[in-house]
């Protein structure tokens, strides 16, 4: 990977030599052990980081609130959520570290809803996967669109992967991203240099009535907010806005572990756009119709709902309500469920 001569990123982060130690970890596990095994690995090691870390500060904890509301006690998030929700994000790394050589795992995720990308590619105005931030989206969603013979682009920041540093990008993060392009038509990277270029080839796939791949992340010139749970969501519009500039439909992609370990890829409906209304207008009403369907989801997943617990890296996906407390309680106890 080229690292861009005008990259303002730091050449090293301190976290760097933390996700080197737990890449080594986790791949070592995933060469070595049934993958039966991989879950318990995965949630021991998730426990180690914590007690070497050290507690979660008031303010992760209140973002942590967010998807879980005020009722479960700061021991339960300490005990229970956040080592559930730690280990589900290195159990993801793990499937991604045991797909390299030697063991060349491969992974398998079913896909649900294909009829909706079947009828939106029917369309001929290409169509967007807007995909949430499950812990296990970035190879299990692209493993299930190709699986399922759909030739996907995806589009992607430089950070993709284990770091922001430059030299994570340029080392650590290759790990990452090497495996999710076995099983896409193309990985479209932007950074702040290339703006221009990268839309103009996600507009040139979908009108090749190809699916382009976004993920719904607060990265972008333009950024949405909108009541979520007991905050607030924060979203970048770009994507959409590529979207309706044509009426291309945008579908919903959810991607979540079920209890027996098997991984399934939702898709839904196409989101809402008026017909005849403004590009903006369009946008409000995806996401209207959106939003509440990842709160449906994330209340069922809450453990597998990825998202950073402070803003050290630019503007959060979750953020506290504006007068800077829970809007409401949300779950007394949440849990996993089948979908």
């Amino acid at each position: 990977m080229k690292i861009l001569s005008n990259d303002h990123s730091p050449f090293i982060d301190l976290r760097d030599g933390v996700v080197g130690g737990l890449v080594s970890a986790l791949a070592l596990a995933g060469w070595t052990l049934p993958e039966k095994r991989w879950q318990a690995f995965a949630n021991r090691l998730a426990r180690l980081r914590i007690r070497q870390r050290g507690s979660l500060s008031a303010d992760e904890r209140a973002m942590i609130r967010i998807v879980v509301g005020d009722k479960p006690a700061d021991d339960w998030i300490e005990e229970t959520y956040w080592p559930q929700s730690l280990g589900h994000k290195y159990l993801s790394w793990m499937q991604i570290l045991a797909s390299h050589r030697p063991r060349r795992w491969q992974p398998v995720s079913r896909l649900i809803g294909r009829e909706h990308v079947d009828q939106a590619l029917d369309s001929g105005r290409g169509v967007v996967l807007f995909t949430a931030t499950f812990a296990y989206k970035d190879l299990m969603a692209k493993a299930a669109f190709a699986q399922a013979g759909y030739p996907v682009s995806h589009l992607s920041k430089d950070t993709h992967g284990f770091s922001e540093s430059r030299f994570g990008k340029r080392w650590l993060n290759p790990i990452y991203t090497s495996i999710e392009e076995r099983f896409l038509h193309e990985r479209m990277v932007f950074s702040g240099s290339n703006t221009k270029v990268i839309a103009a080839k996600v507009r040139a796939r979908l009108k090749d009535n190809r699916a382009v791949m976004i993920t719904v992340t607060p990265l972008g010139r333009h950024v949405a907010v909108r009541p979520f749970l007991n905050g607030q969501i924060h979203i970048a519009t770009g994507g959409l806005n590529f979207a309706c500039e044509n009426d291309t439909p945008v579908l919903p992609v959810f991607t979540l572990r079920q209890a027996d370990g098997g991984m399934i890829t939702f898709v839904g409906g196409a989101l809402d756009q008026p017909s005849g209304a403004s590009r903006t207008e369009k946008i409000d009403a995806i996401l209207d119709d959106y939003v509440p369907q990842l709160e449906s989801y994330v209340a069922r997943h809450p453990y597998q709902f990825s998202f950073p617990l402070s803003d050290r890296f630019g503007t959060p996906l979750l953020s506290l309500a504006d007068d800077g407390s829970p809007a409401a309680p949300a779950l007394a106890e949440p849990k996993e469920s089948a979908a």
